[in-house]
């Protein structure tokens, strides 16, 4: 009798550990597996996401900040404008003379060296350029305004001594004559005609046919 007790509680302890394992398993079909190459794909799509977003905002900051950039301009423009000659508002937009309106288009000129991201290439004030173009520090000395607009409208008109290489490439894009505002130009120039610190060597630039 006592035998037959012992039978059945082993039968009943594997009944157990049967409906036991079963539940693990149809447990574990419901709840969802762990996939590697799943997760990984998840937060791909996630960080694709967030560089998309990060992307079109600074483009459309920076569309933003031109055209403000570019209705400031216009304005100084206009004010030289009804103080003299077409030909007089020229002269100060290009040129690095005193004066509340001058300041003005340096300071925006300054601004357009920081928004097309001239310091990728030039280095100026000690920081900025990767060898691809000449430092800056000295150029309103080395070159007339007409000139330096020359240079930013066409870049294969002159070359710094020194790049024969960066100037063969064409590694200054010609961009700039499509992608700025005339008075944007003029302002960047403005800017560019004021840098005179001698101290610093500027390569010097040479004028091609």
């Amino acid at each position: 009798m006592k035998r037959l007790e012992g039978v059945k509680a082993v039968g009943a302890l594997l009944v157990f550990y049967l409906l036991l394992s079963g539940m693990y398993i149809a447990g574990a079909s419901i709840l969802p597996q762990f996939d590697p190459d799943d997760e990984a794909g998840k937060i791909e799509k996630v960080l694709k996401m967030r560089k998309a977003r990060s992307e079109r905002g600074k483009a459309d900051e920076l569309i933003a900040r031109a055209k403000a950039l570019n209705e400031r301009a216009k304005t100084i423009t206009q004010q030289l404008s009804s103080l003299g000659a077409g030909a007089q508002v020229e002269a100060v937009a290009t040129s690095s003379g005193g004066g509340a309106a001058s300041g003005d288009m340096v300071a925006l000129g300054k601004e357009q060296w920081e928004l097309q991201e001239c310091y990728n290439c030039h280095k100026l004030f000690g920081s900025g350029g990767k060898k691809r173009g000449p430092v800056m520090d000295n150029i309103g000395n080395l070159m007339t305004p007409e000139q330096l607009k020359e240079k930013i409208l066409y870049p294969k008109k002159w070359k710094a001594e020194g790049f024969d290489k960066q100037y063969k490439k064409g590694k200054m894009p010609d961009k700039y004559r499509d992608l700025m505002f005339p008075e944007e130009i003029d302002a960047l120039v403005a800017f560019l005609a004021t840098l005179k610190d001698t101290s610093v060597k500027t390569p010097k630039p040479i004028k091609m046919n």
